[in-house]
């Protein structure tokens, strides 16, 4: 019966996965196709710049997903309330900080990404809200198992992303509609996420349940996010700095082909993503109750490594074919760029798995792999970056190389 509830369960995050991921594809390819490269790749690039800076609080959705499912194990729903409005105000203010920070410095970072309207980056700086306190919601519902309000808010987002991102730029407001389809977006899901949560949200001031939020191990919780964050945001650095660093070494033109032929790396990166959203919960259960949790890794790995060896020479076979497909129009320029993508982020797809296994299993030593591999990689691209080829040369021998030192790092701990 617990078996059969499972598979049920994977089964709705799975299907909403894949129609919140085909709704985010349908936005990228809207946008490749109805912007020009330059600003495309000016897109590509504030959403990686969003990526990033709010990778220190969206890690923190695996941290919220551990914890509630805990106290819910428990029955101590005062906990899940106590823990939900803390860090609703500790999320919050980090969020509005942020802006403040974008607002200041506004004119420098617009300098950096070489353009000229200053109020795209305090857009962004709004969308950081949005990204900051959205993976509390989520991560509670994923906690408390509403798998269906999780999938339906996972939904929305990609939904009106896509309808409001296509309706802005028709109208003219090019890369500002874009961002603004993302800031309402993000807004409704979170709304959208707060209605089932909403009877944990009430009666804060209740005096019996004030009196209980002391007994939440906070030192337990920010004993776990430090590691959780270190790899979640080296690997966010891993598949996202590419971009981010090439931008003050080439044009505009070249980074905006970059950001056009990587778009068909990240669909290989992102294809596989449900299976490690199946596996994470799985893999705690199995090593919270002394299971062997290794079939459930070779599983995930041949199918990860299945998928994107599929898809990936559908898209190494057929350049051509599949950038016409995505973007509409063939640049020459993005077909040598497609293969080096391709393999690249195949070998981050699967070390992703072991990411998120030694995550559930709690073996914290492995995970800091990443954020060696996620130094050396940034260091190699600013010394090495003679043109757009090399930089792809770079990433495909250090995903190839972080894939292979964790599997042999595997091996080591089961030895």
């Amino acid at each position: 019966m617990k078996s059969n509830r499972l598979l049920k369960n994977a089964g709705i995050m799975f299907f909403a996965t894949a129609i919140a991921n085909f709704f985010s594809l349908l936005y990228q390819l809207f946008m490749v196709r109805a912007l020009v490269p330059a600003d495309f790749g000016l897109l590509d690039k504030l959403m990686g710049l969003t990526l990033l800076a709010s990778m220190p609080t969206g890690t923190f959705q695996a941290v919220v997903t551990k914890f509630i499912a805990s106290f819910r194990a428990e029955d101590d729903f005062s906990k899940i309330r106590c823990f939900l409005w803390l860090f609703l105000k500790k999320l919050g203010v980090l969020g509005i900080l942020a802006l403040i920070t974008f607002v200041i410095f506004r004119n420098n970072i617009a300098a950096y990404y070489k353009t000229e309207n200053t109020f795209l980056i305090v857009m962004v700086g709004l969308l950081l809200i949005i990204s900051t306190v959205l993976p509390l919601n989520l991560g509670a519902l994923q906690g408390l198992q509403k798998f269906k309000s999780l999938g339906a808010a996972s939904i929305l987002n990609g939904f009106l992303r896509f309808i409001l991102g296509a309706a802005f730029v028709n109208m003219g407001f090019k890369v500002a509609g874009a961002l603004i389809a993302l800031i309402i977006a993000g807004l409704i899901a979170f709304l959208a996420a707060f209605i089932p949560l909403r009877k944990y949200f009430m009666f804060e001031h209740n005096s019996g349940l004030k009196s209980k939020a002391v007994k939440l191990d906070l030192r337990g919780i920010y004993k776990y996010c430090l590691p959780a964050f270190i790899a979640l945001f080296s690997f966010a650095l891993l598949t996202n700095m590419d971009l981010q660093l090439i931008s003050p070494f080439f044009s505009k033109e070249d980074a905006g082909f970059f950001a056009v032929a990587r778009m068909i790396g990240k669909i290989i990166l992102y294809l596989p993503g449900a299976i490690t959203i199946v596996m994470f919960p799985k893999v705690s259960e199995y090593h919270t109750l002394n299971k062997d949790t290794a079939p459930i890794l070779k599983k995930c790995l041949w199918s990860v490594g299945s998928i994107c060896l599929f898809a990936g020479l559908i898209c190494s076979i057929f350049p051509e074919f599949i950038l016409k497909l995505l973007v509409g129009t063939v640049y020459p320029q993005c077909i040598p760029l497609v293969v080096p993508f391709v393999l690249s982020m195949s070998f981050y797809a699967l070390s992703s798995v072991f990411l998120f296994y030694y995550l559930s299993i709690h073996n914290m030593k492995f995970i800091y792999i990443f954020m060696v591999f996620a130094c050396l990689q940034a260091g190699l691209i600013m010394l090495f970056h003679s043109s757009l080829l090399q930089v792809l040369y770079i990433l495909v021998v250090c995903s190839i190389a972080l894939f292979f030192i964790s599997t042999l790092g595997m091996k080591k701990s089961r030895a």
